[in-house]
């Protein structure tokens, strides 16, 4: 009976260190290296600004609070887990867009690549493809009719 528990612990240990040793999903890899709050407050202080010019009487920062109510950056995380998902980026690749990210250097010196150039048109392309799904459509359409109804009622 002894021998049991003896047996269990390096087992457990063993579990554990695998567990250590794992590589990071692509959705942690996207929260620790794409600056996805930055992009966020960026595109909605764009949408702001242009709703500002359609609702003049609502200050900027309502519109903002109204964006953000309606447009969370849950959603834009989602749709940044998909868009850079392992089924659209090797592992290389999804390396290669982050230090891009990371560095406007190592950016630009990648748009002059063959490469730079393959994977541009590679993420434009799957941009261009969600923009027309009609699922992607539908719910975009539902989020800006919101944010318009409550832009609206403010006046």
């Amino acid at each position: 009976m002894i021998r049991l528990p003896k047996l269990l612990l390096p087992l457990l240990l063993l579990g554990a260190l695998a567990a250590c040793d794992q590589k990071p999903t692509r959705e942690e890899q996207i929260l620790a290296n794409l600056p996805l709050q930055d992009a966020y407050e960026h595109n909605i202080g764009r949408m702001a600004a242009l709703l500002a010019m359609t609702h003049p009487q609502v200050p900027q920062e309502q519109i903002k609070v109204v964006l953000r109510k309606h447009l969370t950056v849950e959603d834009q995380r989602n749709d940044l887990f998909k868009l850079y998902s392992e089924q659209n980026f090797s592992d290389a690749e999804f390396d290669t867009i982050v230090q891009a990210t990371q560095d406007p250097a190592k950016a630009k010196a990648l748009g002059e690549t063959a490469e730079g150039k393959r994977l541009s048109e590679k993420l434009t392309g799957l941009m261009r493809e969600s923009a027309r799904d009609e699922k992607v459509q539908a719910l975009a359409q539902e989020r800006m009719q919101q944010v318009e109804d409550e832009l609206n009622q403010s006046q």
